[in-house]
């Protein structure tokens, strides 16, 4: 790659890394999109000067399209720093118990169900770093790492909620006085499973392969409401309860 292709990936990847350290927004006009084959070496670099130890990933699946982010940090503590124009998402986290590497006869989905160790309550929390949000561009949205501010693990839940076909049941998500979401959980892919079996299967998006201890998340079940003030907010699903506060810095 020559200079000229690299200097606007390297604006791009400057302004989001000072974006996501500020908590800052930054405008897309003259940011130059990565090219399909750079999307994920602008998502890595960018991980790389903020010194992101990863401890997992989130996928989803676009047109047929596998993509995938990292999350920018994983916690088991309910609690984060509240940023302007933070969402949230609840999710089912998933904790691998195992490697998976990529294998010329691949895994069935029972073979990826059996590497779960546990499922839980999972919390996106989620945020655009551009004026506006990414628009209609992969790029831009996949060099943000897919607008993800990082993961909360909350109570474990019932393995069953992994089978295939699963009612997930009832969720309830309020922030203090306000109810975000009351309603059937629904996943946007009809399973839960069906990106981490294609990551297994074709190995991840930016590359690598699926490791014990990584924490996944597959897509939201409740939308992506905001929280507009530092505050807490309160999921309930499975016939559990993940209180989370969100504080100022």
């Amino acid at each position: 790659m020559n200079q000229t292709q690299t200097m606007p990936h390297s604006m791009l990847v400057d302004r989001l890394v000072d974006a996501m350290r500020s908590g800052s927004v930054i405008e897309k006009d003259g940011l130059s999109e990565p090219e399909a084959g750079a999307f994920y070496a602008v998502q890595s670099a960018v991980t790389s000067a903020l010194g992101i130890e990863l401890g997992g990933y989130k996928f989803s699946i676009r047109e047929g399209v596998l993509i995938g982010a990292p999350l920018l940090f994983v916690s088991r503590q309910p609690e984060s720093g509240f940023e302007s124009e933070i969402k949230v998402e609840i999710e089912l986290a998933l904790v691998l118990g195992q490697d998976l590497p990529v294998r010329s006869e691949g895994y069935s989905r029972g073979e990826v169900l059996e590497a779960i160790e546990s499922v839980h309550i999972g919390v996106e929390l989620v945020r655009t770093r551009y004026v506006g949000g990414a628009g209609s561009s992969l790029g831009l949205l996949l060099a943000d790492c897919m607008s993800n501010v990082g993961y909360l693990v909350g109570p474990e839940l019932d393995r069953a909620l992994l089978d295939e076909g699963a009612d997930l049941g009832h969720l309830r998500l309020e922030n203090e006085e306000r109810v975000l979401f009351d309603g059937a959980a629904v996943h946007p892919d009809g399973d839960v499973l069906k990106s981490v079996v294609r990551s297994a299967n074709e190995g991840l998006p930016m590359g690598g392969h699926l490791k014990r201890g990584q924490v996944l998340t597959t897509g939201t079940l409740s939308g992506a409401p905001v929280i507009e003030k530092p505050s807490h907010f309160t999921t309930k699903l499975g016939g559990q309860s993940f209180e989370v506060k969100l504080k100022t810095a």
